[in-house]
């Protein structure tokens, strides 16, 4: 695959994890957002990131596969309750800033580009 296509797929799957930790979402749109994304955070959101897409390749086969939609809805809790756990336990980030940082690459290809960055490394 192209490098350009493989960044616009990791953009694409950013923008898809960042669903996972939606509780965290409303008090995030309280903080302000800042441009400023220092080389370590960006080190600790790749990581972070690493994680979520990881829970998110577990839970996702169990949920397709739920019997109804209690269970359905039962296991995608517990799916975004690991991400934020996983994304908390991730040193230099929080969940809050995970998102903070999510939401400005999804409008800053240079962030974004700096992200893939380290997801390739």
């Amino acid at each position: 695959m192209k490098r350009a296509n493989r960044a616009s797929a990791i953009a694409i799957a950013m923008m898809m994890a960042a669903a996972a930790p939606m509780a965290a979402l409303a008090q995030a749109e309280s903080v302000p957002m800042t441009q400023d994304v220092t080389e370590s955070e960006i080190a600790a959101f790749a990581q972070a990131y690493q994680e979520v897409v990881a829970i998110n390749a577990e839970y996702v086969p169990q949920v397709e596969q739920a019997a109804d939609d209690a269970t359905r809805q039962a296991l995608m809790e517990e799916a975004q309750r690991a991400q934020a756990e996983a994304i908390e336990t991730t040193e230099g980030i929080s969940l809050d800033r995970y998102v903070e940082i999510l939401t400005l690459a999804q409008n800053d290809a240079d962030l974004t580009a700096q992200i893939t960055a380290y997801l390739e490394s």
